[in-house]
């Protein structure tokens, strides 16, 4: 809505099976992934979270992956706090405890109300507090200038309960690619 483009015209996207784009905006399949989720950091944490979720004072404060919805978006999707969320993109699915909070308001964007879902940006596989990682979610698009990834926002679906492990991660997530129409070229549209 502020600029032209929809997207950085000159960022670096990779088009691998294993990094697919949603689709943006209002074109077909964009509705199959109808939340934003946003990744950020807790004090809790150092950097990424490698080096503070093996120390015992700092894992005690933050024990479990999380992710934080509005009271209407548990409500809209039947998740119930301090239950398992499975969120879902084009990339991967992960899980997640439930926060249910007022911190994450609805927006309105455009005419219609878009809910976010909060991400930390510290778990992974090794620690004293593991879970499955953010960044799971997220496809790589490069800026151009440093080559950093400038993705740490993201379409996405949420359901309540736990994700598939195994094969059926893969064929849960192929599923939603199908039905939202994901290609190659998918989402790297300029």
């Amino acid at each position: 809505m502020l600029y032209a483009h929809r997207s950085n015209p000159a960022r670096e996207t990779y088009s691998r099976t294993d990094n697919r784009y949603s689709p943006s905006g209002t074109r077909p399949g964009s509705e199959v992934y109808p939340y934003v989720f946003t990744t950020y950091r807790l004090t809790e944490h150092h950097t990424a979270g490698g080096m503070s979720r093996f120390l015992h004072h700092l894992s005690e404060l933050q024990p479990e992956f999380f992710c934080e919805v509005s009271p209407e978006l548990a409500a809209q999707r039947g998740l119930e706090h301090l239950g398992w969320a499975t969120i879902v993109s084009p990339r991967s699915a992960i899980e997640a405890r439930v926060l249910v909070t007022e911190r994450m308001s609805p927006l309105r964007v455009g005419g219609r109300q878009l809910h976010q879902i909060g991400l930390p940006y510290h778990w992974g596989a090794n620690g004293l507090s593991t879970g499955d990682a953010a960044n799971e979610l997220m496809s790589i698009a490069l800026d151009p200038n440093v080559h950093i990834q400038e993705t740490k926002a993201a379409s996405c679906d949420i359901r309540a309960g736990r994700r598939p492990q195994g094969p059926a991660l893969l064929k849960y997530v192929e599923e939603y690619r199908r039905r939202a129409g994901i290609s190659e070229s998918t989402g790297t549209e300029a």
